[in-house]
């Protein structure tokens, strides 16, 4: 099996490693991994089945082609403002946020994302860049949701 073989396996190659992550047992804080993981004692590894990226754009259609390659689905989330963008067409699945709000307000709506997230069974979010990538604040509330945070721990994004 390729980059996008059956649920459990890992991808390959540079994208594979960037979209792993870790979990340590009994906590929820994760870890970006860059190169090929190595084992340690008390982490354990969670393929991603679903990842909803909290973005517009080019950056949200270039993760959700990465997922594609890896056999991961992909959730956008979009402004009403973004109805007709690419970056919704690009994604397996759609979700409006913000209703009523600003494009910008829109995609900083945490709760909004959190739900989404939660109600269609998504592992991890992945921020983007801008927005809410840097926001300790999103990064907890992913945590305190039991979804996945791609990006570094809340503590690591306050120190920014």
């Amino acid at each position: 099996a390729g980059p996008a073989g059956p649920a459990g396996t890992r991808g390959s190659g540079a994208r594979g490693a960037m979209l792993r992550l870790c979990l340590p047992r009994g906590g929820r804080t994760l870890l970006g991994v860059r190169g090929p993981p190595q084992l340690t004692r008390g982490v354990t590894y969670q393929p991603l089945r679903k990842v909803l990226v909290a973005n517009r754009g080019e950056i949200a259609i270039r993760v959700f082609r990465a997922c594609t390659e890896l056999g991961i689905r992909t959730v956008a989330v979009y402004s009403e403002q973004d109805t007709g963008q690419m970056h919704r067409q690009k994604a397996d699945e759609a979700y409006l946020v913000g209703r009523g709000l600003p494009p910008v307000q829109a995609y900083l709506h945490i709760p909004d994302i959190i739900r989404v997230a939660q109600e269609n069974g998504v592992d991890a979010i992945h921020p983007g860049y801008g927005f809410l990538s840097e926001r300790a604040d999103f990064a907890q509330a992913c945590l305190d949701a039991g979804v996945r945070f791609v990006g570094p721990p809340p503590e690591v994004v306050r120190k920014m």
